[in-house]
């Protein structure tokens, strides 16, 4: 029983509490989190390296085919030997490019690019709690259990979608892209530029994978209705496909890669929609006959 009234007095407590007690609250969360993502941005400089290596894995089947030779920031090109035969179906000469700096800066400028992204991704679920914190004691139960799923749903699809660029599509694109290079073009990869186009192709399929979930979202609101969405089915995959060739490399391959699984996502989103507008009904029901 005393817990039971103790439970009751923090939301009658956190009611009262003045806008300057608001601000006070807010400042003490933006200073812990900002704080964990310097300790993070510190930890995974010092692995930036390791960071590196994990970044550039899409490149693998590149190396492995001998487009492209193993390097580091900072470290010294190797030389390795011209490939001068050409292998059947395999197009043009392979070339045998390396990684490229055009000023003493850049490799530094790289890892801290790096140790950055990867802090942001670290301290996030720190960073997503201290949110969390300052403004459930505002919102209803029910409020508080849909931004659950929906901070769960939306990591879940980013996670999926950052796989799905990681495992399958990079590694083909850019094999796709680079193994057909002419045998007079000498290719080289400028370090700032390729890793800053794999982080960008990361954080788009991160993106646009997020579309369930904000389609669902708006369907439990009320704002969105599961036969709009199958109504505007066309308009939507000439946007999602807008979408895809902006967010990945210009070449057709790669623009379908993420237009697919989107539009597969999209079938899913209607028929999601309608299981959660059916639930929501029942819900009113039991409620309006309780």
């Amino acid at each position: 029983m005393p817990s039971k009234n103790k439970e009751n007095r923090v939301p009658d407590n956190e009611a009262r509490m003045t806008f300057t007690e608001h601000l006070a609250e807010l400042r003490i969360r933006i200073i812990r989190a900002a704080i964990s993502v310097s300790v993070a941005f510190f930890i995974c400089y010092i692995f930036s390296n390791q960071i590196f290596t994990v970044i550039k894995r899409p490149l693998t089947p590149l190396r492995n085919a001998g487009i492209i030779t193993e390097q580091t920031p900072g470290e010294t090109p190797k030389e390795e030997p011209a490939q001068t035969a050409e292998k059947p179906g395999q197009g043009p000469k392979q070339q045998d490019p390396k990684w490229t700096a055009l000023n003493p800066l850049e490799p530094f400028l790289v890892k801290l690019k790096l140790s950055m992204y990867a802090a942001l991704l670290l301290a996030s679920p720190f960073v997503i709690y201290q949110l969390c914190a300052f403004i459930f004691p505002g919102l209803t139960p029910g409020e508080r259990k849909l931004v659950r799923i929906l901070l769960f749903g939306c990591a879940g699809f980013a996670v999926f979608g950052v796989l799905v660029a990681y495992f399958a599509v990079f590694p083909f694109v850019l094999n796709y892209l680079m193994a057909y290079v002419p045998a007079d073009v000498e290719f080289q990869l400028r370090m700032n530029e390729t890793i800053s186009q794999i982080i960008l192709g990361l954080v788009g399929f991160a993106v646009a994978f997020q579309f369930p979930m904000v389609a669902l979202s708006l369907v439990y609101m009320g704002l969105l209705q599961p036969a709009t969405l199958k109504k505007y089915r066309r308009i939507a995959i000439v946007v999602m496909a807008i979408a895809a060739m902006i967010l990945t490399p210009p070449d057709p391959i790669s623009m379908l890669m993420m237009l697919v699984p989107m539009v597969i996502l999209y079938e899913m989103s209607i028929w999601l929609s309608y299981l959660v507008l059916r639930r929501k009904r029942i819900k009113q029901a039991e409620s309006e006959g309780g």
